[in-house]
């Protein structure tokens, strides 16, 4: 059965990027652990990112990246960060309006670095906040990290072209562009029968239900925000 979803990357049509994480809900994960749950994740989405994948350990965990290079093709590695903040941002997706958006942070003493479209995402987290997302054109599913206030922050494009799971658990959050990958860290995952059903009926299930239970798809356009430093 296959849960991916529908493909939009040019041609290729089996390879896009995708991003995930694992991070704790105030102490408690070992880095070392979510790092290598991050490893797991890009491993079973690997399809996804034939040009490269990277984690970073950060506070609160791991997030990471796999990559279809479409611009920036030299240094556009993810995760990106900032070295400044510390802010780390990793994006699924198409930035359209990234030169525009490189102009405006630039106005604003902020020079983005690397040639990758999605390199505008942690500055412009850092002048807008959460209303970053608003500011962004194109097909994308994002995750931003900020270590200094412990919040998570996903976010979708309001199309809906890119998908994104998560799932929350009393100490911790994960996030992945597929399902395949926020099954590897679930054990013994119980099914939603009327979601599976549909999604056997009509080929697709509807954000934010989807087959395995407490794990959700984000809305198209849906943001979340979760405070990693309050248990």
């Amino acid at each position: 059965m296959n849960l991916r979803g529908r493909c939009s990357c040019r041609g290729r049509c089996n390879d896009m990027c995708g991003i995930c994480g694992l991070l704790s809900i105030g102490p408690g994960m070992r880095l070392d652990d979510a790092e290598r749950g991050v490893a797991v994740m890009l491993d079973v989405m690997g399809h996804r990112g034939p040009d490269g994948r990277a984690s970073l350990q950060v506070p609160h965990g791991a997030l990471g990246a796999s990559r279809l290079a479409i611009r920036g093709l030299l240094n556009g590695a993810q995760p990106i960060v900032d070295d400044e903040t510390g802010v780390v941002a990793v994006c699924n997706g198409e930035i359209d309006n990234h030169r525009t958006l490189r102009a405006w942070l630039a106005e604003r003493g902020r020079t983005v670095v690397k040639d990758t479209d999605v390199a505008v995402i942690p500055g412009l987290y850092l002048e807008l906040g959460e209303a970053f997302v608003e500011r962004l054109e194109g097909a994308f599913a994002c995750a931003v990290y900020d270590p200094r206030s412990g919040k998570l922050i996903i976010a979708r494009d309001l199309t809906g072209e890119r998908p994104l799971f998560y799932w929350q658990t009393g100490t911790g959050i994960g996030f992945a562009s597929e399902l395949s990958g926020v099954l590897s860290q679930i054990e013994a995952p119980a099914c939603v029968r009327e979601t599976l059903g549909g999604y056997l009926t009509y080929g697709f299930f509807t954000a934010p239900g989807t087959p395995v239970a407490g794990v959700e798809k984000l809305r198209p356009g849906e943001m979340v925000t979760f405070d990693l430093a309050s248990p």
